[in-house]
């Protein structure tokens, strides 16, 4: 008979909530999110050309997300959110790095 009831059995005998354990995460528990959206970076929105074919071919740009999501939504055509970047070089150190600087929003039109 105690076989059947198992260690569920003998929780619901006793009445008493089993305290909790917390829960240990790693080092690793959150993702970082990506540095283009956490920089600072200038992110622009095109409209594909119909005739695209899987390639990316831009067509129009629009202002912000919402607007492109709507196009894309009216058109059945895809979106693409492209940023800008380019590389330096920072030899301030004795070993020389790489890094990446956003290029500046331009109007469009």
């Amino acid at each position: 008979m105690k076989n059947e009831q198992g260690a569920a059995g003998d929780l619901a005998i006793d009445n008493k909530p089993q305290p909790e354990v917390p829960v240990v995460r790693g080092r690793r528990g959150k993702r970082r999110a990506s540095l283009a959206s956490t920089s600072g970076g200038p992110l622009r929105f095109f409209l594909s050309k119909p005739e695209s074919n899987g390639l990316p071919l831009l067509e129009q740009e629009l202002g912000s997300e919402s607007e492109a999501m709507l196009e894309s939504l009216k058109t059945g055509r895809n979106y693409f959110v492209i940023s800008e970047w380019k590389g330096s070089a920072d030899l301030s150190k004795k070993i020389p790095q790489i890094r990446k600087e956003s290029v500046p929003a331009k109007k469009f039109s």
